[in-house]
């Protein structure tokens, strides 16, 4: 009697997989028809899973998510162009029990989201092309050495706090200008070491002031890049919005019609409140902790100096301001600049400023 090993066909099925990425190994867990076939840990390869699943479940179509993090698109991009369906999902998004919370390890990862993702549960979030995703990574290199030139001048400043040193009232503030540069080199101290390790930091300041100037001049050269010079002009028509934002948005957002409604964009930034509501009661509370933290950041300071240059705002502000008081009513001014934003993104035309204004003046004299 011969036996007979007839390899299986997949073809037609679907097979869902569910990844936990680390930096060396994935964590894979397979699910067909909703439930649990394997779970195994892998190198961190693409290519490597791809032949897995073509050589034990060939013909089937293969669809996987994994939840967005340090690990960035790298890896979608290569299952997708390796036949493998891919999304990305927001880790707050993925379905999770009380005893998860308790028991974390790779594999209930891998297997939440792939459990998840049979059931239909999951929505991959927005994955920008190569190009966008690389003008990203140069607009927030500029962010992340601002914050870097910061952290060396507190440093500085607590190095002279230590030593008892009082810095000078008329240099005492943000601005470190050229003479209080100046000062920190022209100071003596008694031992050697003190010198040495202040001239360390001094430098340290000098060499991340001059990368942030190069990351500024190179952000100057990307707002005249064909994709965006047109939008930024438009979107610098607003007032409140200054070059920083208008490219931050255009980085950040990079495809304005992947939002539905002014209410996606604007849960998308993070002016959307928290909601309790059930039955006939509604309650809402603080702002959502979903948010894009850096554009939400830079929005509600944008929206103080709209108040300044735009009479509309400014008219909308000093009446929500009376009745909500001031915090919540620049978030209101804030949540008025991004639907400008979408407005003028969408309908690309330049803001009119002051309608708004002009015709709630004109009303209130002839009454």
């Amino acid at each position: 009697m011969t036996n007979l090993q007839v390899k299986a066909d997949f073809t037609g099925r679907i097979m869902f997989i569910g990844i936990d990425i680390h930096l060396k190994n994935w964590h894979v867990s397979l699910y067909y028809e909703q439930k649990l076939i394997k779970s195994f840990r892998q190198e961190g390869c693409p290519k490597t899973l791809s032949n897995y699943l073509n050589e034990h479940y060939p013909g089937a179509k293969y669809v996987c998510a994994y939840e967005s993090g340090f690990s960035g698109f790298w890896a979608q991009r290569q299952l997708e162009q390796l036949g493998i369906e891919c999304i990305v999902v927001h880790a707050a998004d993925v379905p999770q029990t009380n005893k998860g919370k308790h028991f974390k390890t790779d594999k209930m990862d891998s297997k939440r989201i792939g459990a998840a993702l049979g059931s239909g549960m999951l929505r991959g979030i927005y994955i920008p092309e190569a190009e966008a995703e690389s003008d990203r990574q140069l607009v927030r290199c500029n962010v992340k050495l601002g914050n870097d030139v910061t952290a060396c001048k507190h440093r500085i400043k607590s190095m002279l706090y230590q030593l008892g040193i009082s810095i000078p009232q008329q240099y005492n503030n943000g601005n470190w200008s050229n003479k209080f540069m100046t000062w920190l080199k022209d100071l003596r101290f008694e031992n050697e070491s003190t010198r040495l390790a202040l001239d360390l930091y001094f430098q340290t300041l000098l060499n991340l002031r001059q990368e942030k100037l190069n990351a500024l001049r190179q952000i100057r050269r990307l707002q005249n890049k064909d994709r965006y010079s047109k939008l930024f002009k438009l979107l610098t028509s607003i007032p409140g919005i200054g070059p920083m934002t208008a490219i931050t948005l255009l980085t950040e957002i990079v495809d304005m019609k992947r939002f539905n409604n002014f209410d996606e964009l604007n849960s998308f930034i993070g002016f959307c409140p928290n909601e309790y509501s059930s039955g006939d009661k509604e309650r809402k509370g603080r702002m959502s902790f979903r948010q894009h933290k850096r554009l939400r950041s830079l929005l509600i300071e944008n929206a103080w100096i709209a108040i300044r240059n735009d009479p509309a705002l400014l008219l909308y502000y000093s009446e929500t301001k009376a009745k909500l008081g001031e915090k919540r009513a620049i978030v209101k001014i804030a949540r008025k600049l991004v639907s400008r934003i979408r407005m003028v993104w969408n309908n690309e035309k330049p803001y009119e400023i002051g309608v708004v204004a002009t015709n709630k003046i004109k009303k209130t004299q002839s009454n």
